[in-house]
């Protein structure tokens, strides 16, 4: 269980063990249990304890990882669970945001988006309010920028 709370989290790459690109079947010999299976339309997605895995149906491979709250890794070293987005890039020109889906992406740092926790919301960035991040995920940047890349 210790391995799904931490980890270096490295943008469209990895977190911690777990790569993007990695097989269902090598994914499913590292997922500790107990896990959650979820069936979505075109993929299958495995809840562990504070962290999630997208394996898509056609090609059995994780195609995006998602971290919550309680898990202790970091984004380039510094950057959590809990810490305010605008640390991660304080110019609020360079970040993009899926009103529909409550997520945020930085051009600086493509292929990994934030999802504030309950109730932040940053419809401008207000002096002294602060974003605390709820979710981490990462995927190839093309999964969130109408296929940029």
């Amino acid at each position: 269980m210790e391995r799904h709370m931490n980890g270096n989290i490295v943008k469209r790459k990895r977190v911690g063990n777990f790569f993007l690109g990695m097989s269902e079947e090598d994914l499913l010999k590292e997922l500790a249990q107990p896990f959650e299976i979820e069936n979505r339309h075109g993929c299958t997605v495995y809840e562990a304890e504070h962290v999630s895995f997208f394996v898509d149906d056609k090609t059995k491979k994780v195609y995006q990882i998602c971290v919550t709250e309680g898990f202790q890794g970091e984004f380039l070293n510094h950057y959590g669970i809990g810490s305010d987005l605008l640390d991660v890039d304080p110019d609020p020109k360079n970040w993009h945001v899926d009103w529909e889906a409550s997520c945020y992406s930085s051009v600086k740092h493509r292929g990994i988006i934030f999802e504030l926790e309950e109730d932040a919301i940053m419809y401008e960035v207000e002096k002294g309010k602060e974003f605390p991040i709820g979710w981490i995920c990462i995927a190839h940047p093309s999964m969130y920028e109408d296929g940029e890349e």
